[in-house]
């Protein structure tokens, strides 16, 4: 049975995690810092996918097709556990799947806080011109690659390599998803 997802404290304090890490204030994968065990698994991939749809829902307009909306929730729940499950994979192949829960924790929250940060961004400078949004967006988008490397070599307990290859698989399953939303929408998902 799945656990129930967390309440807003939680979501809060895994937002925070997902920051410090991402600000280089706490080691990724401490349990001092935030808890690393199957539960909170559970409590990052829940915020992952409630962020997603409050977040998708209103951008994309999907209030007014009842089909559009439950195709959305289907597919952002099925985006959600994507990385996930590659990443166990991955994990086990490299021998690596004693950490998977501190890798999975410390990568959600930091793609959680990410999408927070970048929907803040856009709604603050929603009246610049596109260039000027690029502008703001495009250090963030190179701050987080380099958060997700950090966060997930030290999760991992691995050399910078390993941190790096499941940085691509995160941009491959990423992108795949962005492929899949857009299909699912009718192509109708722009960027």
């Amino acid at each position: 049975m799945l656990p129930t997802p967390p309440g807003f404290a939680k979501i809060l304090n895994g937002l925070i995690y997902g920051m410090r890490v991402a600000t280089a204030q706490v080691k990724a994968g401490e349990t001092k810092d935030h808890p690393q065990d199957v539960p909170a698994v559970w409590d990052a991939l829940w915020a992952s996918w409630l962020i997603s749809l409050m977040i998708g829902v209103p951008m994309l307009g999907l209030w007014g097709s009842l089909e559009q909306l439950v195709s959305f929730v289907m597919v952002s729940l099925l985006i959600t556990m994507l990385y996930p499950i590659f990443s166990y994979y991955v994990l086990a192949w490299l021998g690596l799947h004693q950490r998977y829960a501190p890798f999975i924790i410390t990568m959600t929250w930091i793609n959680n806080f990410r999408e927070v940060l970048v929907l803040v961004l856009v709604l603050m400078f929603s009246s610049a011109e596109l260039n000027g949004l690029l502008m703001i967006l495009t250090p963030v988008a190179f701050w987080m690659l380099w958060a997700f490397w950090r966060g997930g070599t030290q999760a991992l307990h691995a050399s910078g390599w390993t941190g790096l290859l499941m940085l691509a698989l995160l941009i491959t399953v990423h992108l795949m998803a962005y492929v899949l939303m857009t299909i699912s929408q009718g192509g109708s998902v722009t960027t």
